[in-house]
């Protein structure tokens, strides 16, 4: 159901206003705004949170599979420099447990909660069903599952397994642009959330909605944040390391600076007889392209591919900030 826009929206009605934060340009920027808007109401910054939604399983622990490896640590560093709290939710066994799914239920999801404590929903009462096969390239949901089950089915367990959040009232942010895809384009900028219930109302804000990429960029330079290391490697956004919407010159990238991530895909596709791509394997689409120039820098490779981003990289010295060689590039987006 769409809500009126034509008001301003109301943050101290919100008791928590929540960003689904990746790490990458847009969901900084949605922190940023939200900070400047919290700020300028007087609110205290209290009332933001940042969810992460960890796609290879549960965070520290499992090992990254298709996720770049440093994104964890890089959004811990983020949500310390401006002083917020990050909660984080995800599927048990993570991306490669759900493409490898046969004759099961999908797996259950846990969630940082409130007091501190993890809760877990899910897994139970699922359709009984085989997958094992890649997400495939398509604004279809069903199809490209890994948005659904692992991002956005995801966080609305957590949300719907709260019990802090009953009889609250709940603002959820996501980072869609009309900029980025006809699709997202006929988004509506506020909309009721399907979280919603009787006992606690949630609204879905796309505050970035109308945002053009050259103001993201300028936001985060205003604030001197340094962006997330896939960028300078030449990624031009922040998903997976090896995201389904990569084109050839990025499937080039992943095998010069993964290979045995590359080589494990490309088993996969060979193993399930489906690939990525319909027609052409990653194989195929990497030797059609050229890694980015930036691959061939080891210490921004081992920056990128380490569990460790340091917190004293998030903040830039005034003057400092970069543009990184990813920006305004094509490589792969959503449709």
């Amino acid at each position: 159901m769409k809500v009126n826009t034509t008001t301003l929206l109301p943050l101290e009605s919100y008791d928590k206003v929540i960003v689904s934060f990746s790490g990458g340009k847009d969901s900084v920027f949605l922190a940023l705004d939200l900070k400047e808007r919290l700020e300028a109401a007087g609110l205290p910054l209290s009332r933001l949170q940042l969810w992460h939604q960890h796609v290879d399983g549960e965070p520290s622990k499992d090992v990254p599979f298709m996720d770049w490896p440093c994104t964890e640590s890089y959004c811990r560093a983020f949500a310390k420099h401006l002083g917020v709290r990050i909660l984080f939710q995800w599927r048990h066994g993570g991306f490669r447990r759900e493409m490898l799914k046969d004759n099961d239920r999908s797996a259950p999801v846990s969630f940082d909660r409130q007091d501190g404590s993890t809760g877990t929903a899910g897994g139970v009462k699922g359709k009984i069903s085989t997958r094992r096969k890649f997400p495939q390239v398509s604004a279809n949901l069903a199809v490209r599952w890994c948005s659904a089950s692992l991002k956005i089915d995801t966080a609305a367990l957590a949300l719907n397994n709260e019990p802090a959040f009953k009889n609250s009232t709940i603002l959820f942010l996501t980072g869609e642009r009309r900029e980025e895809s006809a699709a997202r384009s006929q988004y509506a900028e506020l909309e009721t959330h399907r979280c919603s219930t009787r006992s606690r109302r949630v609204d879905g804000w796309r505050s970035a909605i109308d945002q053009s990429e050259r103001q993201v960029w300028a936001m985060m330079e205003k604030h001197n944040i340094n962006p997330h290391p896939a960028y300078f490697l030449g990624w031009s956004r922040v998903s997976c390391l090896a995201c389904i919407f990569g084109m050839a010159d990025q499937w080039a990238s992943v095998r010069a600076i993964a290979p045995d991530l590359f080589d494990r895909l490309a088993g996969y596709e060979r193993e399930f007889g489906c690939t990525i791509k319909k027609g052409q394997s990653v194989v195929q689409q990497a030797d059609n392209g050229k890694p980015f120039s930036q691959c061939s820098d080891r210490d921004l490779v081992n920056l990128a591919l380490g569990r460790n981003y340091p917190e004293s990289y998030i903040g830039v010295p005034a003057g400092q900030w970069r543009l990184p060689p990813g920006a305004f590039r094509q490589c792969g987006g959503p449709i």
